[in-house]
């Protein structure tokens, strides 16, 4: 047989395999969405396919929701830092009928809404009028229901003189290290722009940007201002995050988009706004101490697995574990769970004032515990 028809031959069964087998159409969703596209593999009666992103889409964007801020006072268009909120504008903004933008998502049904508090805090003090907007091109006023600035979250309460119920988010789990993301949101003013990715990292604390108990998942996905306040989705189209800062090179192209994207973890989202939504004020609670992993040698040394536990590095004389804690104490778990130096802060922030924790220490190769009650972490003025 000559090369040309066993060449032709090969080439006609390779066709015939991709064909059969549906990976045209797999192979074509792949290479639209750069790989985000190989969403959950689901059964055919056929065999096996991919399922088309538009599934998740439809399903979850009547749940987004665009958060418009208008108001006649003046804002303050001072300098911003290295990180910044993708809600805010790329020019300062006019003097009258000041006008900014972000996103949000419904998360109960008689229409509460959640979102960042940058994105409306503007108008908590101000004459202002917030509206919210739906895919559909529904439009409704709304109120600032409650808010914590520390977190960077804030609760709406749509105005619904009609009664009406709204489709709501279902909050998932923890996500895992190059698991798919979804962001659906209104980059500047592009209201119900949608983008892909992955999960970069989890557990992230961005110092220069917020408190270190507040945990963020990063992504790929493009974020840029206006998607403040929206929602990450994974794979299922669930909520893993609430989209907030994004990290640019000085004012590269207006501090937009470079791949590091930043959302508050949804774990710690729900457990503020379960506290926001009873009308709570949140107070911080203050345990008074700096520490660090552990490096190395002092994990092999005290028979211990690596990035687990924390070791003290100083503890404050004003602060609830003074006395109960010391320099080169290593700290194995709170209440009976494991910690980390990424986890530490954020589980304590988690817990109110006045709680009563109990601490497994390592003390002088000592297995030691130790119970502490928790202070009101003091404003800074």
């Amino acid at each position: 047989m000559s090369r040309i028809v066993l060449k032709n031959i090969v080439v006609t069964y390779l066709l015939v395999l991709i064909l059969g087998c549906g990976g045209v159409t797999a192979l074509s969703a792949l290479s639209t969405v750069g790989g985000a596209a190989a969403g959950k593999v689901i059964e055919h009666t056929s065999g096996y396919g991919i399922q088309s992103p538009h599934t998740i889409i439809e399903k979850v964007m009547p749940t987004v929701v665009t958060v418009s801020v208008e108001l006649v006072t003046e804002l303050d268009n001072s300098a911003r830092g290295r990180f910044s909120r993708p809600s805010e504008p790329f020019s300062p903004p006019p003097r009258d009928n000041q006008f900014s933008m972000g996103s949000g998502f419904v998360f109960h049904e008689d229409g509460f809404v959640v979102t960042n508090w940058h994105v409306i805090k503007n108008a908590i003090d101000n004459a202002s009028l917030i509206r919210i907007g739906f895919s559909n091109y529904t439009q409704y006023e709304a109120k600032i229901f409650n808010y914590d600035a520390t977190s960077d979250i804030a609760i709406l309460k749509i105005i619904n003189k009609d009664n009406e119920k709204f489709p709501t988010i279902t909050w998932g789990s923890k996500p895992k290290l190059g698991g798919h993301a979804i962001i659906v949101g209104s980059p500047i003013g592009l209201d119900f722009s949608v983008s892909f990715g992955i999960i970069s990292a989890v557990d992230r604390t961005i110092l220069r940007a917020a408190p270190p108990f507040v945990p963020f998942v990063q992504t790929d996905a493009a974020m840029n201002r206006g998607n403040s306040g929206g929602p990450l989705f994974d794979e299922d189209g669930e909520v893993i995050g609430i989209n907030t800062l994004i990290l640019s090179p000085g004012e590269v192209s207006g501090g937009g988009n470079i791949g590091l994207g930043f959302a508050i973890d949804g774990r710690y989202v729900q457990d503020i706004i379960t506290r926001l939504a009873n009308g709570e004020q949140i107070k911080w609670s203050y345990i008074g101490l700096s520490y660090r992993l552990l490096d190395r040698d002092e994990t092999k040394s005290n028979g211990l697995q690596f990035a687990e536990n924390v070791i003290v590095m100083d503890v404050s004389p004003n602060g609830a574990a003074y006395n109960k804690l010391f320099v080169k104490d290593v700290i194995k778990s709170l209440d009976g769970k494991k910690i980390t130096h990424k986890t530490f802060a954020s589980m304590i922030a988690r817990l109110a004032p006045g709680t009563k924790i109990t601490l497994e220490v390592l003390r002088q190769d000592k297995v030691v515990t130790v119970e502490i009650v928790l202070l009101e972490r003091k404003p800074k003025n």
